[in-house]
């Protein structure tokens, strides 16, 4: 059981990080309006599903292990897409360029003066914020989780439109992917599993897959599509429903695929895959200008498995390299 549902996360996630690539390469507004609707929150949701406020003896330790494993992770690779993103484009790397991408680095957000070399690095700050914000609601707000939830939803849907700018680290998107965060850590509940899985997998798949573009395309105040990381969510409940909707598709074909090996392992890897895409698809759009088909959204299908690969690639060498290190070390100690 332990490992079913092990096999089920990854999968889940290595299906959201699919949609992520997928959506950063060249799609038609009609392709987007679909992949945008899903990736993010999908991402959102798995996270909640498996964070535990109780592993966690204070709100130190909590910043310190997110300081590890989301902070310096999201400095490094910055820090290595900065000259590619240069590079591709031509442009002289000078003392401009260098103040430029420190400020969008410390701003952290995914839109306006923000990150400009890897913009999808966005969400390991925002995801940051994210996880405080829950800690700190099942620590000091137990019995109002529900009221809380709720507040989050409508502080993420009405900030932007008062405030009028965009906050440092994703703080505005934070709201919003606390909801779908805190709505992850609810279904893990058993109660909420049993009620989830009682329907079978193909048939809740099809259904929610269904109502999520159904209720999306009802969703007209969202143009050109719904994008949370531009804070672009249309009509509150429509927004809502569709979204909730279409994550519960997606984590009924992860119980379809939950021994996919190729997606869980896509999936124990979002880290390196999220921080690292954007670089291979600079490359390939911009210096190799691949294109492999004259059908768009199958070009970019290609390119996205492209980039994965890649990705996938690097962390396999690093891997490799990591344990000679390892064992060479041993054995001059032993």
């Amino acid at each position: 059981m332990k490992k079913e549902r092990i096999g089920f996360i990854d999968v889940a996630k290595g299906l959201a990080m699919l949609l992520v690539v997928y959506g950063h390469n060249p799609l038609p507004e009609s392709a987007l309006k679909i992949v945008y609707l899903l990736n993010v929150p999908i991402f959102f949701l798995m996270s909640g599903y498996t964070f535990k406020a109780e592993k966690y003896e204070s709100f130190f330790s909590l910043i310190k292990k997110l300081a590890q494993r989301v902070l310096v992770p999201y400095i490094v690779m910055n820090i290595l897409a900065f000259p590619v993103y240069y590079i591709t484009r031509e442009r002289a790397i000078d003392i401009a360029a260098v103040k430029d991408f420190a400020v969008g680095m410390l701003y952290g957000s995914g839109a306006g003066v923000g990150l400009k070399c890897n913009i999808p690095l966005w969400f390991l700050p925002c995801i940051f914020i994210v996880q405080c914000l829950w800690y700190l609601t099942c620590k000091y707000a137990k019995k109002a989780k529900g009221i809380f939830v709720l507040a989050f939803s409508l502080i993420g849907f009405f900030i932007y439109p008062v405030l009028k700018m965009r906050l440092p680290w994703g703080v505005d998107v934070a709201f919003t992917g606390a909801t779908f965060f805190a709505v992850g850590s609810f279904i893990r509940a058993e109660k909420a599993q049993k009620i989830i899985f009682k329907v079978p997998s193909v048939l809740g798949f099809l259904v929610m897959l269904a109502l999520s573009l159904w209720l999306n395309g009802l969703n007209y105040g969202a143009i050109p599509n719904v994008d949370v990381n531009a804070m672009v969510f249309g009509n509150y409940f429509l927004f809502y429903l569709s979204t909730f909707c279409g994550c519960l598709a997606i984590i009924y074909l992860s119980k379809l695929l939950d021994k996919s090996r190729v997606l869980g392992y896509v999936g124990r890897n979002t880290m390196w895959i999220l921080g690292l895409h954007s670089i291979f698809i600079q490359f390939f759009e911009l210096t190799l200008k691949l294109n492999f088909v004259s059908d768009q959204r199958l070009n970019s299908f290609i390119l996205a498995i492209l980039e994965i690969g890649c990705v996938v690639l690097i962390k396999l060498i690093y891997d490799a390299l990591k344990n000679m290190a390892q064992k060479k070390f041993l054995s001059e100690v032993n």
